[in-house]
């Protein structure tokens, strides 16, 4: 996506497996809070939601944002939409960091694609 305000082009990171969109680089370093998002599978998203000091660690080991996360939490999971489907769903996580360091973040389940039945003849 390209700006007009920075014109900062923004695209999706690789980062340890998942993907990351840092949107606090549209408006820069110094400007806060800086909001980040996080592409991630089932798995990694269950790995840190019971380790948010691990999910700390890789956010900074990563450089997520401009400087690194001293305080983390607290941190909000919406249910799966998809769980009647027993499949697991992947995960959309935002994060907020502050000026002082602090990092919140919200978890959601990122919606599975609608499949439209073939017409068979």
């Amino acid at each position: 996506m390209k700006t007009t305000q920075s014109d900062v082009f923004m695209q999706w990171e690789n980062v340890g497996g998942a993907e990351v969109l840092k949107v606090w680089k549209l408006e820069g370093k110094e400007k806060y809070p800086q909001i980040a998002v996080m592409r991630m599978s089932n798995s990694d998203y269950l790995k840190f939601a019971h380790n948010q000091e691990g999910f700390k660690s890789f956010v900074n080991q990563h450089e997520v944002f401009s400087k690194p996360i001293i305080t983390a939490g607290p941190w909000v999971t919406l249910s799966s939409v998809d769980e009647q489907k027993n499949q697991p769903p992947d995960w959309v996580v935002v994060m907020v960091h502050g000026k002082m360091s602090t990092m919140i973040v919200a978890a959601l389940p990122q919606l599975l694609e609608e499949k439209v039945p073939s017409k068979r003849k």
